[in-house]
């Protein structure tokens, strides 16, 4: 389980807040994420936070692994498959080697592609993968204030 610090940014319906969090303090793995100062979760909030707090956030790492595999494994692996398929086919009809291998290997990246925006969608609706706040962190006033 990951912990981090983020500050409310929006409060959203069905008991949900946006939370703005350093890119740092949390685990992206994308390349979206990658290039961005600041990253946007949906967490519960349970302990009704408002717009604007600082709050202490913990992310459920379970659907990590699987979440890994089917961004960066599985369409190498598609690619690979459908690149040797067509590699196949295309020498079979006549075609240039590389060509009827590269052609496969595209549409093999597509049929991923396909597949991936279709596991991000279904992993979204679940509500156990979003991060859940856990604590309002109060700031008290430094000495001398």
């Amino acid at each position: 389980m990951r912990t981090g610090v983020g500050i409310i940014e929006e409060i959203l319906d069905n008991g949900l807040a946006k939370v703005k969090v350093s890119r740092d303090s949390l685990y992206v793995a994308c390349s979206v994420c990658a290039g961005a100062e600041h990253v946007f979760l949906t967490a519960k909030n349970s302990l009704g936070a408002e717009e604007g707090q600082s709050v202490r956030y913990e992310v459920q790492d379970d659907h990590l692994i699987m979440g890994s595999f089917m961004c960066f494994i599985m369409p190498l692996i598609i690619a690979v498959a459908v690149g040797l398929i067509g590699h196949s086919i295309g020498t079979s009809a006549g075609f240039d080697d590389f060509y009827s291998g590269t052609v496969g290997a595209v549409i093999g990246l597509l049929i991923s592609a396909a597949i991936v925006r279709t596991y991000d969608a279904s992993l979204s609706q679940r509500v156990d993968t979003k991060a859940n706040i856990t604590a309002i962190i109060i700031e008290e006033p430094e000495d001398g204030e």
